[in-house]
């Protein structure tokens, strides 16, 4: 049981090549992505719990951990432009730059910056392609809100910490 918070960590991999995949789907694999982000983000939400449950000193998946997420987050866009949603080109520039900045500033914040417009895409796109699947999404994120609701406050506290460190040295 030990093992369970990598390989949910590791799930949000997989959940990341699942999106690649279904980009060759096209449209009508946004119902499934957007099933698979809610499961995707559910894997997140546990695997830290049970890491902390379990007290088990950090793995290598577990110190790489905000990695899976990244992968998860940008191959949803992947899924996206692939799909139709959104423009290439568009898409491609905003990943360059976001590439860029993160390399030039390391810092865990500027990638959450630039990864949260990314996060907030499925559900828009699925507002307007996919309602009832938006919905769906909306509860969930409610729920996990007020399931996880002290995590979510600490990573906005260390966001917000780590952006003012950002910009005192810069």
């Amino acid at each position: 049981m030990s093992k369970l918070p990598d390989f949910l960590t590791v799930s949000r991999g997989a959940v990341a090549l699942a999106f690649i995949g279904l980009g060759f789907v096209g449209p009508d694999a946004l119902w499934i992505v957007v099933l698979l982000m809610m499961i995707g983000w559910t894997t997140d939400i546990l695997d830290g719990r049970l890491a902390r449950r379990y007290n088990k000193d950090a793995s290598w998946v577990g110190k790489h951990e905000f990695s899976f997420d990244m992968a998860m987050v940008f191959a949803s866009l992947f899924y996206l432009v692939m799909a139709g949603y959104i423009p290439a080109l568009p898409a491609v520039i905003y990943v360059l730059v976001a590439g860029v900045c993160i390399v030039t500033f390391r810092s865990k914040s500027v990638t959450m910056a630039f990864a949260f417009p990314i996060v907030a895409l499925p559900l828009i796109v699925a507002y307007l392609n996919a309602p009832v699947a938006a919905w769906i999404y909306l509860a969930w994120i409610g729920l996990a809100l007020i399931a996880d609701w002290r995590r979510f406050k600490g990573v906005v506290l260390e966001f917000i910490a780590n952006a003012k460190l950002l910009l005192q040295r810069h």
